[in-house]
């Protein structure tokens, strides 16, 4: 979730409890109403976990993504063994170090070092999909050394050339005194470093350069010619076979096409082959071809970018476009994607309308041409990043992904704040703020009012226990009642509403319905708004709601802190259990905590400390009262067991025990281990210890203890 100081989360929170009596009161009466279906028996498609992306852009700390593209016009000419790129004429011809400016002296002076810090962002946010660009258009950067004038266009000393396969020993390190750079040898190069595709760390995918058919616009001093149908096949078939022979387990992604106009025909290609209805079916019909003449597939994907055409008084991607017209134009703009007989005010719409709706048109290609290729969308927008059309726009263009059957979806931001499409992401992601999401199997979910609200529904695998429905309001004056009913051989007993409307770009709780009868209930949506219901056979726990009120507030925190004290009993347990261990303790209430202030990141000060015996590391003082983070170092995939013990002044006596025990923890692939615990207000001589440390034997069928030795503290700070 979003990071904000302190005075900001707790203004936060006071704004919840303040707008939360003006939420909507779940089954109200309404004069609006829309009839929602769902059968979670019927319908079942796997939905990939990857259309829930975004491009490298800075944004990794507030959302829940689990692919990230690096890619854009400036990586056609970024130069991977010195890290220099040229802009184009997106400003001046620039070549220099943009894309490496805010690493450090080391890691911009690393080849790749890109690529690397991709990698490294993606293992530390747990993203498993990373996607790199491979340049192909030509040349790229040989120098930093600012504007590139038509007279040193390529060839020339300001470029290096590119060359798919060195053909050649690869080198540990680029050889940076030739004139060439190769692309097998850059893949070679991040698998020595970061492992190959199937590895946590090492690259997954690699797009072939970037909207190729505008490269004699954008990147005309080193590609000045408009790009062929025959340049993309030929270059497409041996770019591909450079890298899947260094990294075959790495999937190809083709194209990276900018719109519709690349689609239709290349941007005009001078080649254009009109035997086949668009460009899309061409090259997918040649690269079946090229299949069938190397042996193996060589593109696994196809790729194409998506920016919305559709105006209102302006298109609706315009960062000024927001009027009434424009709003009601982005609500609506997802439907060209994927209903039949939609037609959206544009240019496409208007002399293209055979090729309408997109997604089934393309799939159509696919199938038609080279079947079981799959399908990404590695840039799209719809407009209204800091808007609730905008989160309401991309929340259903993400389930129309997923019922479309895309494969890689990752948004392109256009502008700093995108808080309310971050949040729509998070809608399917991280909806409770506790890493909940959108199953992974679709399920049959119908509409009455497909116009004013979609409805997306979802299971895990086969578990109907739990079904998770995204469902909009795109009024924009009046609240809808929805009467939800769910076909399914579950009985239901609550459903959880979280969403976002036009008060706040933070997704908030708004109600629990508990009075479900037959499968059936009402919610009421406020005008402009999209949720995620959680309808769950269980009866719903809110956690960390002590005081039982269907709220998680201050009193809550109150209250367990009187629980821990032996003061007042909670009303309700099961809320305080954060950990689900069995057992509440002061663990749980700082857990609680951080819920509560999710967004506040507080000072760190590094704590002195000093290893007493093995695996056994004392403090200082300093420590009591405090909030303890350590971070151990020990070898990936094993398990460690963590507790710590204090001297207490009041009762005279050493405390250590079940009370103490701060908990079990497994070791990263980076090696590391991260965990945090309150030390009591009167804690001394507080110690920090390891009390096993295993790993599992498939062979023998049991865990295997490791001696304590090789377990190191790496770090350890305190914060109030």
């Amino acid at each position: 979730m979003k990071k904000r100081g302190l005075s900001a989360a707790i203004a936060v929170i006071a704004a919840f409890s303040m707008v939360e009596s003006a939420m909507p009161v779940m089954g109200a009466e309404s004069a609006n109403s829309i009839k929602i279906a769902v059968d979670v028996s019927a319908g079942h498609q796997e939905i990939s976990p990857y259309i829930y992306g975004i491009n490298d852009s800075g944004h990794l700390d507030q959302v829940n993504v689990n692919a990230v593209r690096q890619g854009g016009n400036r990586y056609s000419a970024y130069n991977w063994e010195n890290n220099y790129s040229n802009a184009g004429s997106d400003w001046k011809h620039n070549s220099d170090t943009y894309l490496v400016n805010g690493y450090s002296k080391e890691r911009a002076a690393e080849p790749a070092a890109c690529a690397l810090t991709l990698s490294d962002e993606c293992v530390k946010h747990n993203i498993p999909y990373k996607i790199a660009t491979i340049q192909m258009a030509g040349y790229v950067s040989a120098d930093a050394d600012g504007p590139v004038t038509e007279k040193e266009s390529a060839p020339s000393a300001r470029w290096k050339e590119v060359k798919a396969a060195k053909n050649a020993p690869f080198a540990a390190t680029p050889d940076l005194t030739d004139d060439y750079v190769y692309m097998d040898e850059y893949v070679n190069y991040l698998v020595s470093k970061l492992g190959d595709a199937s590895t946590a760390s090492g690259i997954n995918a690699y797009n072939l350069d970037n909207e190729p058919s505008l490269w004699s616009s954008t990147h005309e001093l080193m590609h000045p010619n408009k790009t062929t149908y025959k340049e993309m096949t030929d270059k497409s078939i041996e770019f591909a076979s450079a890298i899947k022979a260094v990294d075959p387990k790495a999937e190809v992604f083709g194209l990276a096409l900018f719109g519709f106009g690349a689609y239709l025909q290349l941007n005009q290609a001078p080649d254009a082959d009109s035997s086949y209805n668009w460009f899309l079916s061409y090259y997918l019909d040649q690269m079946a071809k090229a299949e069938k003449e190397n042996g193996k597939r060589l593109i696994d994907v196809i790729d194409v970018h998506y920016y919305s055409e559709a105006t209102g008084d302006k298109r609706v991607t315009d960062n000024t476009a927001s009027s009434a017209a424009d709003i009601k134009a982005r609500l609506q703009a997802p439907r060209t994607l994927y209903e039949e007989g939609f037609k959206e005010k544009s240019w496409i719409a208007d002399s293209f309308s055979s090729y309408l709706p997109i997604l089934p048109n393309i799939q159509k290609s696919i199938d038609t041409y080279y079947p079981g290729t799959k399908l990404a969308i590695t840039e799209y927008n719809f407009g209204g990043g800091d808007h609730i059309s905008g989160a309401i726009a991309q929340a259903d263009t993400l389930g129309i992904f997923a019922k479309n059957n895309v494969y890689v979806a990752t948004l392109w931001p256009l502008s700093s704040n995108i808080d309310y499409q971050l949040a729509a992401i998070d809608l399917y992601t991280n909806y409770d703020g506790e890493g909940s999401s959108f199953g992974n199997t679709l399920v049959e979910a119908a509409s009455s009012d497909t116009e004013v609200s979609n409805v997306y529904a979802s299971i895990n695998d086969n578990d109907e226990s739990k079904v998770t429905m995204v469902l909009t309001n795109k009024d924009t004056d009046n609240a809808k009642t929805a009467t939800i009913q769910i076909a399914g051989n579950a009985s239901y007993k609550s459903a959880a509403v979280y969403g976002l409307t036009e008060e706040s770009s933070s997704i908030q709780l708004m109600g629990v319905e508990e009075n479900i009868k037959d499968n059936t209930f009402t919610v009421t949506l406020p005008a402009m708004s999209v949720v995620q219901i959680e309808v769950s056979a269980d009866d719903f726990v809110l956690m960390g709601d002590v005081n039982n009120d269907k709220a998680f507030e201050m009193s809550d925190l109150v209250l367990m802190q009187k629980y821990l004290l032996g003061i007042e009993a909670l009303k309700n347990p099961a809320a305080g259990d954060m950990d689900s261990n069995k057992r509440i303790n002061a663990t749980d209430l700082s857990m609680m905590k951080e819920k509560m202030l999710r967004t506040y990141v507080p000072a760190e000060f590094e704590l002195e400390y000093k290893e007493i015996n093995t695996a056994t590391w004392k403090t200082s003082d300093t420590a009591a009262g405090k909030t303890i983070t350590c971070t151990i170092g020990a070898k990936p995939g094993y398990s460690t067991s963590w507790g710590y013990g204090y001297w207490d002044n009041d009762a005279a006596e050493w405390i250590q025990g079940d009370d103490t025990s701060i908990g079990n923890f497994t070791v990263n692939a980076k090696g590391e281990a991260t965990f945090s615990f309150d030390a009591p207000e009167n804690a001394t001589s507080l110690q920090v210890q390891c009390y096993y440390y295993a790993t599992y034997d498939a062979a023998l069928g049991e865990n295997v203890e490791e001696d304590l030795a090789n377990v190191e503290m790496k770090s350890m700070t305190f914060h109030y």
